[in-house]
């Protein structure tokens, strides 16, 4: 795909700060264990659409895509509920029961100031973070006047215009904002629209792929020098996309994020303490109205499904002097999804997400310290306790039974997580660094509590999953000099009861289920192993050269 940007700016670097230095490259390779990152300056060169696309420029992350945007992430093999992604610390899931719409999806390019990503199970901070956490981090407005429009655009149709702006002095800034993306169906090497490919009718043809408006607003205040607050609302609107690799298309996907913070810094044994609450909430529906699927159906579809899910949540961080960071997080999920089926041989309604609350409390510790100028080591625990229970009475307790044997509408999970961390210096060039980490994540409501009879094949959750643990060791080594670095590492992440779907034959006769096998849900044991390289040589202060080689292969 190819991407014209034009952006106009109140405040212009210079050529020569857009490439990194050599002290910038040695700092990014001193990352500790594995963590790495993106800035906006990164995202906007890029030829991505979203931030799941824009991650995958990063060793070891890929996505999968299944249309022209909401990309979902996959980090070392990990996806999904195995990963955690954050906006400013805040939790937001997809509500579709298909990822047909991954948390990255829900955040638009012109907020982003930049993107950290922690590979493996070493954040300890946020409970989940299975394969690793993605944490987005929203741009700040600066001192006086800025107004910022943008204007991107690309092969296929692409148009993305956006427009910020920003006023701020030592006491308040107010910064608003709006973007709107737009995209037609891509073509093939032969120059077909995917619409034309896929099982699409023919008056869908020239359908667009996405469109997607995204509008929000913050005000920081600082009532004291060493005090800060914020409030932000962000509400994004996208119509129409279209997913070919999937069976449904989404009509409408409506986002909303709300955000308050306040920061306190001192200067004594307690250096910062930051609290946080947030509430996010998505509303999906999607329909096979464009495809042939739909041909002769009762309705304007013969399958929808229309889902919703909203985040409660808070988290207090403290940090402390002599290395010491403690922090305390706890949110509520709700999920609710209702498949409708309007065919000529199936008119239903089910409650197949059944409203489902999963409530997390958890508290972590974390120390760091650098005993010698060559010798850091770091150690994190946590602990976690969480409770999901169906609020839906619509649940079908003959499809647990079943094929699964149980019926069990509540569960309840105690789960401790720690890792350890060090890094030596073998010479003034070259660095050590290791580390072994132990952390888990709750199965969700779907993997648990999903009920559907279908034609042939029914689809069933099992309440009797339990947590997956992550078991990982990472090892690598750091070497920087003159504007060189290499990067070069391995891992191994031992899973024991991964969640994975399977092929589950009826194990009893109940009333009302006639098939005799579903898609559902088991816990087995695996592992994913792998490595990366990465490296970058700085020539001045105009070019960089950089490569990046990453594997990653698992097994159960």
């Amino acid at each position: 795909m190819v991407k014209c940007v034009l952006l106009c700016a109140a405040l212009a670097a210079p050529l020569s700060a857009q490439i990194p230095s050599p002290e910038d490259l040695e700092t990014k390779s001193k990352r500790e264990i594995v963590q790495e990152g993106l800035e906006m300056r990164e995202i906007r060169e890029s030829a991505a659409r979203d931030v799941g696309d824009a991650l995958s420029k990063i060793d070891g992350i890929s996505k999968i895509r299944k249309g022209g945007i909401a990309n979902d992430v996959v980090l070392r093999g990990f996806q999904g509920g195995n990963l955690n992604l954050l906006i400013d610390g805040a939790r937001i899931y997809g509500a579709c029961p298909g990822h047909m719409d991954p948390s990255a999806f829900h955040i638009d390019f012109a907020e982003v100031q930049s993107v950290e990503v922690t590979k493996g199970a070493f954040d300890i901070t946020s409970q989940g973070s299975l394969g690793g956490a993605v944490n987005v981090v929203r741009k700040r407005p600066g001192a006086g006047f800025r107004f910022n429009p943008s204007l991107q655009l690309g092969s296929f149709g692409a148009f993305n215009p956006s427009l910020t702006g920003s006023y701020g002095n030592e006491r308040l800034e107010v910064s608003a904002g709006y973007s709107y993306r737009q995209s037609a169906a891509f073509r093939d090497g032969l120059g077909r629209r995917f619409t034309g490919i896929a099982n699409y009718r023919p008056q869908s043809f020239g359908d667009d792929a996405f469109r997607i408006h995204t509008g929000w607003g913050a005000v920081r205040f600082s009532p004291a020098a060493n005090q800060s607050g914020e409030l932000s609302y962000t509400h994004q609107d996208g119509s129409n996309t279209l997913y070919p690799y999937l069976q449904m298309d989404s009509p409408y996907d409506i986002a909303d994020r709300l955000a308050a913070a306040y920061e306190f810094r001192a200067g004594g044994a307690v250096r910062k303490v930051r609290a946080q609450s947030y509430y996010t909430a998505v509303r999906h529906w999607m329909t096979d109205e464009k495809r042939t699927s739909s041909t002769g159906a009762r309705d304007v579809f013969s399958m929808a499904t229309f889902a919703h899910t909203r985040v409660l949540g808070a988290r207090t961080d403290v940090e402390f002097a002599r290395g010491f960071t403690a922090g305390f997080e706890a949110y509520q999920r709700n999920w609710d999804a209702v498949n409708s089926m309007r065919s000529q041989m199936m008119n239903t309604d089910q409650n197949a997400v059944p409203n489902v609350n999963t409530t997390v409390a958890g508290a972590y510790l974390d120390y760091s310290l650098s005993v010698t100028d060559r010798f850091r080591i770091g150690a994190g625990a946590r602990l976690d306790s969480g409770a999901m229970y169906v609020r839906g009475a619509g649940v079908n307790l003959n499809l647990f039974r079943a094929y699964k044997g149980v019926d069990q509408l509540r569960n309840h999970d105690l789960n401790p997580s720690a890792n350890a961390r060090l890094t030596f210096g073998l010479t003034n060039s070259l660095e050590l660094f290791a580390g072994l980490a132990s952390t888990v994540r709750l199965p969700d409501a779907q993997e648990r509590y999903f009920n559907q009879k279908r034609m042939g094949s029914d689809w069933v959750g099992n309440p009797a999953l339990s947590p997956t643990r992550n078991t990982e060791t990472n090892l690598g080594l750091n070497f920087r000099r003159r504007g060189f670095f290499l990067k070069p590492l391995v891992f191994y992440s031992n899973l024991s009861d991964m969640i994975v779907i399977h092929n589950q034959a009826r194990r009893s006769m109940q009333p009302g289920v006639m098939n005799t096998m579903a898609r559902s849900y088991e816990n087995v044991d695996a592992r994913i192993y792998g490595g990366e390289i990465t490296s970058g040589l700085s020539i001045g202060s105009r070019w960089l050269v950089s490569s990046g080689l990453a594997l990653s292969r698992g097994a159960k």
